[in-house]
């Protein structure tokens, strides 16, 4: 009986013996099936009994990473990079590559960087883990470090569309708008649909000054739900650096429908439709969205000094008028403004929407010595405090018109710089206290 106890335990242990390895070859088939609770189950009774087994360990970590287990997935990845019995197809460069994911996957990204930084060393042809690196050096705001892995991603992989989009954005982030304008291009060629490709050169292109194809780029972009408030925003920038300003507010007023009311982009949206509105002379509805910028932000960058400027100008209708007055209108108003201070207009020109010029001819002196006396004038009515560089910049026209006098005529306030250096020159400034008398001279 004796000897056959012994037998009989001595064949169970070298049962047990021979069945491990062919026990985990089962779970391995278990874990590829995709019966990841089962696995789990047998894996964990096999590491009991061998819980150095590098194998064993690799397969849990896989099991936990697909079943969502992500914590539980690097503990067990971390314990195979210390237990470290590579094989061809279980490589350091493959553990730590599944590490950064399940890293990553957590919010981790600092770490799932780091992972791909030690993977690029071991393995400097691994075009995912160059790319990985790169993307997460753009996500952290690290653009100029991410641009060296970018580019090795894509001397491995030229047609990874992805690469090119995410180098064009770290380039734009650089400023360096012809490279990002080539890279995103390039993007865009390989995969037509790629939005944040799209939505990023449509920036670039403006930067560039390639205004109209710009906005083509931005109609693209707005196609995805995600980035369609950021694409009007866009395209409302764009819209005014082309003076196209009641598209511009079209586009705005759109966009602060759908987007969410008090983020930034709202804010941005509701600032920038401001915007337009004031270029167009569209004051109230300028003045609206300051005040609701006011109410979610207030002192949100201007909002404050244009609601000032309003309300003085509010006080004095007779500068509003001249303010928010059509072109035409504009002219007209200026025309009888220069007349009515005995003046006469020899040319007379629009600058732009908010300043015109005139130059006028005064005779002096008897029959036989009549002399002709020129003075220059400029209405301006953007209601921007008038700076130094404006006054110099109208001096140095009259000295081209030969002008002995200037007159600036202004409807916003006027900087002490600008009065000072006037002071000791033939200009005189008028600002918008005394355009008020002068304007109430004029009415009807």
């Amino acid at each position: 009986m004796t000897v056959l106890f012994f037998l009989a335990v001595g064949g169970y242990y070298a049962y047990r013996t021979m069945a491990g390895p062919r026990q985990l070859e089962d779970i391995e088939r278990l874990v590829r099936r995709g019966a990841h609770r089962e696995a789990l189950f047998e894996l964990r009774k096999f590491i009991e009994r061998d819980d150095r087994n590098f194998l064993a360990r690799y397969l849990l970590a896989q099991t936990h990473s697909a079943m969502g287990e992500g914590g539980a997935a690097i503990l067990e990845y971390r314990q195979c990079l210390k237990i470290a019995r590579w094989t061809p197809t279980i490589t350091e460069a493959a553990v730590r590559k599944a590490m950064a994911a399940a890293l990553e996957k957590s919010g981790n990204l600092t770490e799932a960087k780091n992972e791909y930084l030690i993977v690029t060393q071991l393995d400097s042809k691994d075009v995912e883990a160059f790319y990985r690196t790169g993307e997460l050096l753009v996500r952290g705001g690290m653009h100029q470090r991410a641009i060296p892995y970018l580019k090795r991603a894509l001397e491995l992989n030229p047609r990874l569309a992805d690469g090119h989009a995410l180098l064009g954005q770290a380039y734009f982030h650089q400023s360096a708008h012809q490279d990002a304008r080539l890279s995103l291009q390039q993007a865009v060629n390989l995969k037509n649909d790629q939005t944040v490709a799209h939505y990023f050169l449509g920036l670039t292109m403006r930067y560039l000054g390639e205004l109209e194809p710009a906005l083509k780029e931005l109609d693209k972009a707005e196609r995805d739900p995600g980035l369609r408030d950021k694409a009007i925003l866009a395209k409302g920038l764009t819209l005014i650096d082309l003076e196209a300003y009641p598209r511009a507010m079209q586009e705005l007023d759109r966009g602060i429908k759908t987007a969410r009311a008090g983020t930034d982009t709202f804010i941005n949206l509701n600032y920038l439709l401001a915007t337009a509105a004031e270029k167009s002379r569209d004051l109230p509805v300028a003045i609206k969205q300051w005040e609701l910028i006011e109410r979610l932000k207030p002192g949100f960058r201007d909002v404050r000094e244009k609601l000032k400027q309003y309300q003085e100008q509010r006080t004095d209708d007779s500068v509003k008028d001249l303010v928010i007055a059509g072109s035409a209108q504009f002219e007209n108003l200026s025309r009888k403004l220069i007349e009515n201070m005995g003046h006469s207009i020899s040319a007379f020109r629009l600058r732009n929407d908010t300043a015109a010029e005139a130059l006028t001819v005064d005779d002096e002196g008897g029959r036989r010595q009549m002399r002709r006396n020129y003075t220059l004038f400029w209405i301006l009515r953007d209601q921007e405090a008038l700076q130094e560089k404006t006054v110099r910049d109208f001096h140095e026209l009259m000295r081209e018109k030969n002008a002995a006098r200037g007159i600036v005529i202004t409807a916003g306030e006027v900087s002490p710089q600008a009065l000072s250096f006037a002071s000791s020159r033939p200009i005189d400034i008028v600002d918008a206290a005394k355009l008020g008398e002068l304007m109430r001279a004029i009415a009807p």
